[in-house]
């Protein structure tokens, strides 16, 4: 990169536009994406328990089963409703403030130790994963990957002496709201915890108060286990329950791979220089990074690892969005060695930061473009089912809450016909029969058990979902039903059931 541009980012107006401008669009097109984007099953269960009439309400429609996530999103986008409106943005809008403050937390806990171009380069990086695809989604998952970098931002700076007291109550906030997001937000304790052990050896002293706080926040942390009563009793029967260990590569893959090879190719470029820089440079010349904040963002990269460790004791469940803190991790670790590379080669650290912008934000409106027109129903199911009188069974629960959604005048007509032995026996799992008669405390659904569907009907339709685990047609078919289609349209086909087919055994 020319000196006089790298000049141009020195500037402190140059830095704040780069960096604000970034972030505005980020928050811009997935605003945009959240308005377009069809409502989907997950979260259709937080917006249903978000739109309770009272604060009170939501804390007690989930203490009773409605849905089986801690309170805190569900509060935020209550709030949210209740300021902006009934529309999916405003629902959705704040995943997408929720990962914006996860990238500031980055780039400040990092700025703390090295020059504003690595520094910003870590804060860029998550824009480059499928971190970002959780801007414009209505679950907590944006806001558990904020609550990590967040509370080691605030552990950093409850490190330091200055304004003591009030650094440490942020700290009992930030470690507090992770858990209180996601249940695996817990582990946002572990790179806190490990960082702040090495700090105590090399000090060869314990921080009181700051062991104070950390178990203080361990022991808030216990007032979810009101919440926790009805995700346990999913246990064993829930659709992620069938984790490995050889997956966790999976994880990393899945999240730096989402849109390309461009978060590889700054994390291979990164190393690359720090390796060059380190091995060009003098000690004096080198960031003054302290080891123990290293170890707690090495320790956040490894989330996959703690995570399949929660999971094996407690949870019994484990899929690669709750790891989403591995992102954190990895920029943080990115940050340093960009600045590394940085005493030495500064331009192309430069460069990489300011193509990873370019890139990174032009994918995500991209993918935020992409929603434009799309159809929450595809319109040869919707019109097939207005020409027809018939019950309609859906053999998919995520179909059956999608279509009650966005079709309340045909939703008399919609059954959702299984229940959880049923569905275990058939399917191998039963989480979504449980989940949908939790949720009936608060919404009227029409869902019953299989026997009442073929003691009560000989003849009905029956929408089916190829990307889900059928158990409705498989139980329809050992029983001797024939499914005929009637319409289809991409994974979603149409089928009329009659009896008169010869049994397929299991």
């Amino acid at each position: 990169m020319s000196p006089r541009l790298l000049a141009a980012l020195d500037s402190p107006f140059t830095r704040r536009t780069l960096l604000g401008g970034v972030i505005v669009t980020v928050l811009l097109f997935s605003v945009l994406a959240a308005h377009w984007r069809p409502l989907w099953y997950d979260e259709l269960f937080t917006l249903y328990v978000a739109t309770e009439p009272t604060l009170g309400d939501v804390l007690r429609a989930l203490v009773n089963g409605a849905d089986t996530n801690p309170p805190v999103d569900y509060l935020l986008r209550h709030a949210s409703l209740v300021s902006f409106g009934d529309s999916s943005a405003a629902f959705r809008w704040p995943s997408a403030a929720a990962f914006v403050a996860g990238q500031l937390a980055i780039f400040a806990y990092v700025r703390r130790r090295v020059p504003f171009l690595a520094a910003a380069g870590a804060a860029l990086l998550p824009i480059a994963t499928a971190a970002v695809f959780f801007t414009y989604e209505g679950r907590a998952y944006a806001l558990l990957f904020a609550s990590a970098p967040i509370a080691l931002w605030a552990w950093q700076r409850a490190a330091e002496r200055s304004g003591r007291p009030l650094r440490l109550m942020v700290l009992l906030g930030a470690l507090c709201l992770g858990p209180y997001s996601h249940y695996y937000g817990v582990l946002n304790f572990m790179p806190v915890t490990a960082g702040e052990a090495l700090r105590w050896a090399r000090q060869r002293r314990v921080d009181w108060p700051m062991a104070a706080v950390i178990a203080g926040a361990g022991v808030l942390t216990l007032g979810l286990l009101a919440f926790a009563r009805n995700a346990s009793g999913m246990q064993g029967s829930f659709w992620a329950a069938g984790f490995r260990f050889a997956e966790l590569p999976g994880y990393y893959s899945g999240f730096l791979g989402y849109t390309g090879a461009a978060a590889y190719i700054v994390i291979g470029v990164a190393v690359a220089l720090a390796a060059l820089g380190w091995r060009g440079s003098s000690p004096a010349e080198r960031p003054a990074v302290p080891a123990h904040e290293i170890l707690a963002a090495a320790v956040l990269a490894l989330t996959p690892v703690s995570a399949f460790l929660l999971a094996v004791i407690a949870t019994g469940a484990l899929t690669s969005k709750y790891t989403i803190t591995l992102v954190a991790g990895v920029a943080i670790l990115v940050g340093y060695l960009l600045a590394c590379g940085e005493t030495r080669h500064r331009g192309l650290v430069a460069a990489t930061t300011v193509l990873l912008a370019i890139w990174a934000v032009g994918r995500h409106a991209s993918s935020a473009l992409d929603y434009r027109g799309s159809e929450p129903i595809p319109a040869a199911i919707h019109d097939a089912l207005a020409r027809s009188s018939q019950l309609v069974a859906f053999d998919s629960p995520h179909l059956f809450l999608q279509f009650v959604h966005y079709e309340p005048q045909l939703a008399g007509r919609f059954l959702y016909p299984m229940d959880a032995a049923t569905a275990l026996e058939v399917r191998g799992f039963n989480n979504d029969e449980i989940a949908l008669r939790g949720l009936q405390q608060i919404r009227p659904l029409n869902v019953v058990g299989y026997r009442d569907l073929v003691d009560g009907h000989d003849t009905f339709l029956v929408v089916y979902s190829r990307v889900f685990w059928p158990a409705l047609v498989k139980a329809l078919r050992r029983d001797g039903y024939c499914l005929a289609k009637v319409a289809e349209s991409g994974s979603t086909e149409l089928l009329q059931a009659f009896p008169g087919c010869r049994p397929v055994p299991r």
